[in-house]
Order: structure tokens, then C-alpha cells, then sequence
């Protein structure tokens, strides 16, 4: 499994530079580029801070690309990763409440 593949890719979707996530993380610019590099393997604590700030979860970063989803859904799906947690589970709660008033 290639993280600094995975961690390059994720950051690069949200047009994050390494300098920004090295300033959203807090992690250093070099060990976020030896990471990308295969030279170094993050800790859990440091891939979890990384995975809060490309607002993903662990097992999103390592599941498998979802081939599935249309390219038009994709614009949203980028939008709701960079959501908060709470802001999540808001959009949630509001779609559901729109699905409800169709009656479904």
C-alpha cells in the first residue's frame, strides 16, 4: 500500500500545497514531502491529523477509488469532503428532511 501515493493524490484534489497542509496539520513540510516520497511512514496520530484537514476518515484514505460515482456527483463530493464533521452531519440531516417531504 503506497501512502505517500495516497496522501499525494487526496492532497492534490483539494489543491493543497504541502507547505499549506504542512500550516493546517502542523506537521513539517518535510517530513509531509519524505511521506510522499516513501522515505518515511507516518504514525497514526500524524495520518489521522493529516486525514482531519483532507476531511477524510482513515478508511476513506485507504479504501479503494469509487469508480461508481458519476462525474457530475464529483464536484459535490469535493465540496463535503472539505466539510466539518458537524457540518456532515448537518447536510445530512437536511437531505434527509427533504427525502422525507417527498414522502419516501
Amino acid at each position: 500500500m503506497d501512502i505517500g501515493k495516497r496522501l499525494k493524490k487526496h492532497r492534490n484534489q483539494l489543491g493543497l500545497s504541502q507547505k499549506k497542509l504542512s500550516t493546517h496539520t502542523g506537521i513539517s513540510q518535510s517530513f509531509i514531502s519524505s511521506i510522499e516520497s516513501n522515505k518515511q511512514s507516518p504514525t497514526i496520530n500524524t495520518l489521522e491529523r493529516i486525514c482531519e484537514v483532507l476531511g477524510i476518515t482513515i478508511a476513506e484514505f485507504f479504501s479503494k477509488p469509487n469508480n461508481t460515482v458519476p462525474d457530475s456527483f464529483k464536484p459535490l463530493l469535493d465540496n463535503v469532503r472539505q466539510l466539518s464533521p458537524n457540518q456532515r452531519e448537518n447536510l445530512i440531516n437536511f437531505l434527509k428532511s427533504l427525502n422525507g417531504s417527498k414522502g419516501n
